[in-house]
């Protein structure tokens, strides 16, 4: 029988992330092993290490998965024009939190690199994502304060880390009680008492 085509390194490092974000839906994070990945992937122990010489790069490239589909979501949702500054604002945060309600490992994934004491590449990537995506929302909240469609005591990059605090509490707060199914649903109940608008 003829050996089936081998799979471009690419694409095995995709399955490898996916392989990692579908078991850490389904157990603790810090208790995935290398060996469980490979076998969710139909591969040897050995092949998964020649496309991640460690378990950190293998978490990092995760993350840095999940960082590029969301920025691709929200520079579309961007290029979409003729929506005003506070509705995109509150669409971002509700792409955010309907992206970790599809992919709840990474979310646990997160959550568990946080309680590390030492930095990782996978935390660092994740780092570096909020900081452009509260740039994101400053910007967009400038334009709504200089359209006078939101007043606010604070200055708009404080808002923007307000939003993105109280978005990641609900975050936490649903995967403790296990209802990430109603993730959107709560953020936007939440996102009209966040952002006032003026005149409403």
């Amino acid at each position: 029988m003829p050996r089936a085509a081998a799979l471009p390194a690419a694409e095995r490092r995709n399955l490898a992330v996916q392989a990692l974000v579908e078991l850490a839906a389904e157990t603790a994070p810090d208790q995935i092993s290398t060996a469980a990945i490979a076998l969710r992937m139909g591969t040897s122990h050995a092949a998964l290490f020649r496309h991640f010489p460690s378990r950190d790069a293998l978490w990092a490239e995760s993350v840095r998965w999940a960082t590029d589909e969301l920025e691709q979501r929200f520079t579309a949702l961007a290029a979409q024009g003729g929506v005003d500054p506070l509705h995109e604002v509150e669409q971002l945060l509700l792409l955010h939190g309907d992206f970790v309600r599809q992919y709840p490992g990474l979310l646990r994934m997160f959550f568990a690199e946080l309680q590390r004491p030492q930095p990782s590449p996978a935390r660092e990537e994740a780092r570096a994502f909020m900081a452009r995506f509260r740039q994101r929302l400053s910007v967009l909240l400038a334009v709504a304060v200089s359209q006078g469609m939101l007043r606010s005591p604070l200055p708009e990059a404080a808002l923007a880390n307000l939003l993105l605090a109280c978005c990641e509490g609900l975050m936490l707060q649903a995967l403790v009680h296990g209802t990430l199914a109603e993730l959107t649903t709560r953020t936007r109940e939440a996102l009209p008492l966040l952002l006032p608008r003026v005149g409403c």
